[in-house]
């Protein structure tokens, strides 16, 4: 006679069940678990601590994104098995109801996983009602665009806080009108200005008997002087001067070699931010979204082409104290715009502290709302690739008067997808190849 042993209940949702790396901790998560704890003694060696607070901010950064996905895809129903920091092989994670929770080796942000994606993953049919891919469109839509949401509204905080609490060079953020009341910043070494002995703090009223009124007069006079010397008036505010400066050239056009030094950080009151607030992020998307533009264009991946071929050469040099990501450089060695890797941006970071934590905000701003922009490119496996075939397959519906639920085939999507990923990685390894070879100093 047998007997039969009778199944074990499942634990209820909130009840903890051992994760794979739960419990005591194995000989390799702590030999992970030291690889990153070196890491990030490396980085605090050859940075300071403006390098770990770069790399601290920009995994927070990616995490509040991930975060948002988490969040709406629970309360939608969905079911989210995976939620952590870090990447590559695990150090730590522990289990609570469906979702593991945990630490990973690689600080370069997190991730979650939600089930059902797409038609291709195979799920287990008594957790099909739980998928994405089953949920109502509007859920759908809500949970792939909360992570972009919360960079925007993340974004839309700090720029606040930087206005009210920190203050920024001229009291903005974006990039400023052209400004009358300017100063000579620094000289490019080996620069017609250095040579004639244009000093910081000067003002430059006139080059070659042409009145200068901005900054900006000063790259329109000189474009059309390349290798012409002529005659600079200058002030130190008390009395002028006039010296011989020979132009030099810089890819076919003038180049007088002067930044223009930062505005005085100004505060802005609490009232008045609150408008500024959405003006200075507007006009960061718009920034943002015409520079991934450009970049994206022919011209734009032949000068990045250009600047990994040339990338030996000194990178581009601005004056420490001006605003993060504003191209205020007239002695710039390199006038293209340049994609920035991680590594790089940990560079620009650890330089920035110097100026305070002012200039550390703003650099988290343009990195946040950058990071929203691009994650809206209508491609997979970006969000806003899920968003485009959430709606497609909601007008399908309506077209088709379906009473079930239009599914997109997205082996379909498959070689674009895979078009767009080596693509990235490409811009991945360029990027980090560059910033190597070629650090940006501020």
């Amino acid at each position: 006679m047998q007997t039969e042993t009778p199944p074990t209940p499942a634990p209820p949702a909130d009840v903890h069940r051992y994760a794979p790396g739960e419990g005591p901790m194995t000989a390799g998560q702590w030999v992970r678990l030291g690889l990153l704890l070196a890491f990030f003694v490396f980085l605090y060696v050859t940075t300071g601590v403006w390098g770990l607070v770069i790399v601290g901010g920009l995994v927070a950064l990616i995490t509040f994104h991930e975060l948002g996905h988490y969040l709406s895809a629970k309360r939608s129903g969905m079911a989210v098995t995976e939620f952590f920091v870090g990447f590559g092989p695990r150090i730590w994670s522990i289990k609570r109801g469906e979702t593991e929770y945990g630490l990973k080796v690689i600080p370069a942000g997190a991730y979650v996983r939600i089930i059902g994606m797409h038609n291709l993953e195979e799920v287990d049919p008594a957790d099909e009602g739980r998928t994405y891919r089953q949920k109502p469109f509007t859920a759908r839509l809500f949970t792939v665009l909360a992570g972009v949401s919360m960079n925007f509204l993340l974004a839309l905080v700090l720029i606040y806080v930087t206005l009210v609490g920190f203050g920024a060079h001229g009291g903005t953020i974006a990039t400023k009108s052209p400004d009358t009341n300017w100063a000579v910043g620094s000289t490019s070494e080996g620069s017609g200005a250095r040579e004639a002995g244009i000093r910081k703090g000067e003002t430059i009223l006139a080059i070659d008997g042409e009145r200068i009124s901005s900054f900006d007069d000063v790259r329109d006079v000189v474009t059309s002087r390349s290798g012409k010397s002529v005659p600079v008036e200058v002030t130190d505010g008390t009395e002028s001067r006039t010296v011989q400066v020979e132009i030099g050239d810089r890819k076919g056009k003038g180049f007088l070699g002067v930044t223009r030094a930062a505005a005085p950080v100004e505060r802005v009151g609490a009232i008045a931010a609150v408008p500024q607030t959405f003006h200075e992020f507007g006009a960061i998307t718009v920034a943002s979204t015409q520079a991934l533009g450009r970049f994206f264009s022919p011209s734009g991946l032949s000068n990045f082409a250009g600047q990994v071929a040339r990338s030996g050469e000194p990178a581009a040099s601005q004056d420490s104290a001006t605003n993060a990501g504003a191209a205020t450089s007239q002695s710039s060695a390199q006038d293209e715009e340049r994609l920035v890797s991680l590594f790089g941006i940990v560079q620009i970071g650890s330089q920035l502290g110097a100026a305070g934590w002012s200039t550390i905000l703003i650099l988290f701003i343009s990195i946040n709302i950058f990071l929203g922009v691009v994650n809206l490119v209508p491609l997979l496996p970006f969000d806003g690739g899920h968003a485009v075939i959430a709606v497609y397959e909601k007008i399908q519906e309506v077209r088709q008067r379906r009473q079930t639920r239009y599914f997109t085939d997205v082996a379909k999507l498959l070689p674009l997808t895979y078009a767009v990923v080596v693509l990235m990685g490409l811009i991945f390894i360029t990027t980090t190849y560059l910033d190597i070879a070629s650090p940006m100093k501020l």
